[in-house]
């Protein structure tokens, strides 16, 4: 009882507790992140211009959402995704498909076998001997995970539509004849650069990590290494970096693992958020190795049939937001937003024929020259269409290729909060707002 009463008394501690029981289920997830990383990690998260392997993971959360990853995740689409790739061969036969514990005939199941949830992290029974499984602890674990979403302790956004079911699958075990070592394999945008090695999960977990030539690394993500356990470079390793190298292209990070049984690769499972971008390197400056490795994509979110599509551009030609500010159904200026993950987010303000404006607001104006957008006039008149018969509104567009793309309507832009530098503009655009004080 001390020790809980000692916990409670850290507030830090609370929230955290708070987090993994999913009391902030209604935070966004921007806010939510933000918050977890502070704790968990003990540093502010960078958003703006990521760094380390951690806090671009959580970038990715946000931001790189593309619907295939949901099937690439679900412990059941997942191996018929990858036998479409890779092949069935490198698959772990499935004995059984369950929407509910109670469809389970155990009597059909061979002595040995595990159970699964297809739709989270660590919702597993594993059977050894089916006489000693007992039923109604393995069903109140199942269960109970059925009914939580994963998605919401660590916003691993993969995981938020997964459909909760149970797969079992045949048991297997390596040459320990204990365990299954895993073999993950980090990729970056479909290169294979370092692999971890778990053993020893169940007694005191324990992880090495070697580069593709199987040299020890010395560093530690979260669990302790230990270089004397020697692990023998799996023969097939050169085909394991193969395969995930297929599975992962065009993916800017990915974590795909593997077994080794009797020399024959068997695949694992796939992992976008590892350690849920909270693990803690030693030295600090291999999670920085790690997140140079990470090239990110930028732009903004597009919604196409309930489904968010990222329209995608790299640090060398990241999306520009143009927002054209609309007072009155009237667009008088418009600002834009640059350097967003490259250099630090710059605000440039311009006129409507395109001449940069003396101010800032909250953040510092570009010296860069930026260009007039090919569909400049075109923007202001959408805008002004959009904006009619309203006191303010900021209506945001991208151009790509020449065309262009709507991207939010803003009422309240920051909130209403940020400064303006000299503070004398705040009261210039001001004036620009007509109140209807009739309800007042």
């Amino acid at each position: 009882m001390k020790k809980i009463i000692k916990y409670f008394k850290q507030p830090s501690k609370i929230l955290l507790w708070l987090c993994n029981k999913n009391i902030f289920w209604f935070l966004s997830d921007k806010t939510y992140l933000k918050m977890k990383y502070r704790l968990v990690v003990g540093k502010k998260l960078n958003l703006k211009n990521p760094k380390t392997f951690n806090e671009k993971l959580q970038w990715l959360k946000l931001y790189d959402r593309k619907p295939i990853y949901t099937t690439m995740v679900d412990k059941y689409e997942a191996k018929k995704y990858v036998a479409s790739i890779i092949g069935e061969e490198y698959i772990i036969p499935t004995l059984g498909v369950y929407n509910h514990f109670d469809e389970i005939d155990f009597d059909k199941l061979p002595n040995q076998f595990v159970i699964k949830c297809t739709h989270d992290s660590g919702g597993i029974v594993i059977v050894k001997d089916k006489k000693e499984l007992n039923i109604e602890e393995a069903k109140k674990k199942i269960e109970k995970c059925l009914k939580r979403n994963y998605f919401y302790s660590g916003r691993e956004w993969s995981y938020k539509n997964i459909k909760p079911r149970i797969i079992i699958e045949k048991y297997m075990v390596d040459e320990s004849q204990k365990e299954l070592k895993d073999y993950k394999i980090f990729t970056f945008d479909g290169k294979a650069k370092i692999i971890e090695v778990d053993f020893d999960r169940f007694i005191e977990h324990k992880r090495n990590l070697y580069d593709t030539d199987w040299k020890y690394i010395e560093a530690i993500i979260k669990y302790p290494t230990d270089k004397n356990v020697k692990i023998n470079k799996p023969k097939s390793l050169n085909k394991m970096l193969e395969l995930a190298e297929k599975l992962s292209k065009d993916i800017p990070h990915v974590r795909t693992d593997f077994y080794s049984i009797d020399d024959k690769i068997y695949f694992g499972e796939l992992t976008f958020y590892h350690e849920s971008g909270y693990g803690k390197f030693v030295p600090e400056e291999f999670g920085e190795e790690l997140g140079s490795w990470i090239k990110l994509p930028h732009g903004g979110g597009v919604l196409v049939n309930g489904n968010v599509y990222i329209l995608v551009r790299f640090i060398e030609s990241e999306l520009t937001d143009y927002k054209v500010m609309c007072f009155n159904g009237k667009p008088q200026m418009t600002f834009t937003c640059t350097d967003r993950y490259s250099d630090g987010l710059k605000v440039t303000f311009f006129d409507l024929d395109w001449n940069k404006l003396p101010f800032e607001r909250h953040y510092p104006k570009s010296n860069k020259v930026i260009k007039k957008p090919k569909n400049y006039s075109k923007m202001l008149e959408l805008s002004k269409q959009l904006s009619e018969n309203m006191m303010f509104l900021r209506v945001d567009w991208y151009e790509i290729n020449g065309k262009l793309y709507f991207g939010e309507l803003t009422f309240y832009p920051g909130s209403g909060f940020e400064e303006f530098t000299p503070d004398e503009w705040d009261y210039k655009l001001g004036n620009y707002i007509i109140l209807n004080n009739k309800n007042i």
